[in-house]
């Protein structure tokens, strides 16, 4: 495991610096002429850009391969590693260079149906290869090779289907306003890159690969929660654009209620992550990864009281402040960076993964003090803390069972126990509004009127629908 965090470190970093946030560009510059029924212009944009990447990616995969002997000594602390790199150079073509303008093409062409059929059938073959090779060669190294055979067919398949759609190679379209539009956002993602690696990157220094692996496994855990709030994120994103358009006066109250529904859909899950990392883990990874626990209880808790900034982050963007967006996305980072720096050499993960809440918590703090500058910010300071307390309940009462019957294949009477107190616990703090009913009813619809009207019995107080 502590391999392969490496090895997506590396295809990670060169995937930042050969797209240059080109596939943003192609999504906004294809969409637009395809729109207008400029067919020309549109595959004009998608192919400058593919050359573009792949001029950029080529150079950072020979450097790969001849660099081999040396990043596998340096990074893996092996010269026996050498080939993994040499197969990790032909991947980063394909995912640095080509894949990512491909999906943006079908994204800026509207193709979602097609785009997820893609990505369904890569994931399985992807899955598939990996399983079979690895058994076959009884070495890791099979899955280096899986990936680059599941990624070639995808590329050859994706051109395929885009060849078709726009006809063949253009390049028309000015590549200045391809850079000039996406350089911007290059900056922005390299912030976003470093945040996301910068504690695997030092203890990488610091501690030996199995360590490393450990860590990596614990916050790909964590992900799962911290990708729930990106969706949700990702949902306000045009509907406070849209509001600050057209109805600025309901920019203030939707975003109290954001806050008080992201409460509640994400504070139990976080406090949920928090009382059961042990089980986890130790199911979905197995009991060596154990030693991850409390690292991601950490990340786990604190996400609990930092998740307001989930929902409310956006709204910098709809207000236009791109700028104090990518400000606070840097202020996280460098908090992140200098506690790492003094946490991760003597504590290791447990000083990494604390470095990462610090991170969080200052950023929370500037994106709440920026917004503070732009508009009046109001929290729905009544279900955040009724969440809150209900998750915390939840969590004190998983502990206990936890202490009294113990099993990792406990973890779904676990998930279940702490859903019903969670839920009980909103019943008793009065929480649910006759509001929140009605929105969840008509989010739902009629046919699945069964299921608001039995959250309504569960919830209201008085046991009303």
């Amino acid at each position: 495991m502590g391999i392969l965090a490496v090895l997506q470190l590396m295809i990670s970093l060169c995937g930042n610096i050969g797209s240059f946030s080109l596939p943003s560009a192609v999504i906004k510059f294809v969409a637009e002429h395809w729109e207008r029924g400029d067919k020309s212009s549109a595959a004009s944009v998608f192919y400058q850009a593919l050359r573009t990447t792949l001029i950029l990616s080529v150079p950072l995969a020979v450097a790969v391969y001849f660099g081999a002997p040396v990043l596998s000594a340096a990074l893996l602390h092996q010269a026996a590693y050498t080939a993994y790199f040499h197969y990790l150079a032909f991947d980063i073509v394909l995912t640095a260079g080509l894949e990512p303008v491909l999906f943006s093409g079908f994204v800026g062409l509207q193709k979602f149906r097609q785009q997820a059929t893609v990505l369904i059938v890569n994931a399985a073959i992807r899955q598939g290869l990996i399983i079979t090779l690895i058994i076959l060669l009884h070495d890791f190294f099979g899955l280096v090779v899986a990936w680059v055979l599941a990624d070639l067919t995808v590329t050859i398949t994706c051109y395929a289907y885009l060849l078709r759609i726009l006809g063949g190679p253009k390049f028309n379209f000015e590549i200045r306003r391809l850079l000039s539009f996406s350089w911007p956002l290059w900056l922005r993602d390299g912030v976003s890159f470093a945040s996301g690696w910068f504690d695997r990157a030092l203890l990488l220094i610091f501690v030996p690969l199995a360590t490393l692996g450990i860590y990596n496994a614990t916050l790909t855990a964590f992900s799962v929660l911290g990708g729930i709030g990106s969706a949700a994120a990702g949902t306000l994103l045009p509907a406070f654009s849209s509001m600050h358009q057209t109805r600025r006066e309901d920019l203030v109250s939707s975003l109290a209620r954001s806050t008080r529904y992201a409460s509640f859909l994400l504070v139990p899950l976080a406090f949920g992550l928090f009382a059961t990392a042990k089980p986890a883990l130790t199911l979905f990874v197995g009991q060596a990864y154990l030693e991850g626990a409390e690292p991601l209880m950490i990340l786990a808790g604190t996400y609990a009281f930092t998740a307001v900034a989930v929902v409310i982050s956006p709204m910098l963007l709809a207000l236009g402040e791109s700028r104090l967006a990518s400000l606070s996305s840097v202020i996280t980072v460098i908090v992140s960076f200098a506690f790492a720096l003094v946490l991760a050499p003597p504590f290791g993960m447990f000083g990494a993964a604390t470095a990462r809440c610090a991170g969080m918590i200052f950023g929370t703090i500037s994106v709440i003090l920026f917004l503070k500058r732009r508009m009046q910010l109001q929290f729905d300071v009544d279900g955040i803390k009724k969440s809150l307390i209900a998750g915390a309940v939840m969590a004190g009462v998983l502990f206990f069972i936890e202490t009294l019957f113990y099993s990792r294949f406990m973890m779904p009477v676990y998930i279940a126990i702490g859903g019903i107190v969670y839920l009980a616990m909103l019943r008793f703090l009065k929480a649910i509004r006759k509001d929140d009913i009605d929105l969840i009813s008509s989010y739902l619809g009629p046919r699945m009127a069964f299921a608001s009207n039995l959250l309504s019995i569960l919830l209201s107080p008085t046991g009303e629908k």
